[in-house]
């Protein structure tokens, strides 16, 4: 445990290149940090969690396995969510899987279609305390009516608290793509929220 508490305060570059020489700590302490963040945002793509979980799972398997031939990084989480979407996106555009409702979602290989649930995740305690169980629902709806996309790269930007470089990355896009599907989904926000739910968004997404 101790030798975990190392890596609280090291720098990605530090951890990853340290699991790259085989420390099964930094591995360990990835895993702890990252595997949660990874399968909110694998869940909201894949909507199917024992997808999720086995995607999850094969990725840092995959990454122990082929680790001395992977490259050099200075953001793991955005290593780790771009192999993922990557997995979830091949896995629900190939196979038998793809059936009713998933096929409607996930027509195009390339990711484009593919669906995006945002989903609050949050104590009772500090719920109770910051927004209505009504106001949340409200503050969903309008989420879930853009277009997948534009929820996507925003729950990427202010969930996440990803670079645009970094979205455009994980997404497949050019980072010009990436500002002007952000800057559309809040405009198209502002129209239709009133202005205390665009507060409460903000606060819930910091």
């Amino acid at each position: 445990m101790d030798s975990l508490l190392n890596y609280q305060k090291a720098s990605d570059t530090q951890i990853w290149d340290d699991f790259l020489l085989g420390s099964k700590d930094a591995y360990s302490f990835m895993y702890t940090k990252y595997a949660p963040v990874l399968y909110n945002y694998g869940y909201k793509i894949a909507q199917d969690r024992q997808l999720t979980e086995d995607c999850l799972q094969d990725l840092f398997l995959t990454i122990l396995e082929t680790r001395e031939r992977l490259g050099h990084t200075d953001s793991i989480k955005f290593y780790l969510m771009r192999s993922l979407r990557r997995e979830i996106v091949r896995k629900l555009t190939s196979g038998p899987r793809l059936t009713g409702r998933h096929m409607e979602q996930h027509r195009l290989a390339d990711g484009h279609d593919i669906d995006f649930r945002v989903e609050f995740q949050y104590e009772p305690t500090w719920l109770d305390s910051q927004i209505s169980k009504e106001r949340s629902e409200a503050i969903l709806h309008e989420l879930n009516r853009l277009p997948a996309r534009q929820k996507e790269a925003l729950f990427l930007k202010f969930f996440d608290n990803l670079s645009y470089d970094e979205i455009a990355g994980i997404m497949g896009i050019e980072t010009t793509s990436a500002y002007k599907v952000i800057y559309k989904a809040i405009a198209a926000l502002q129209k239709r929220m009133p202005a205390d739910l665009l507060a409460l968004l903000v606060i819930i997404s910091q």
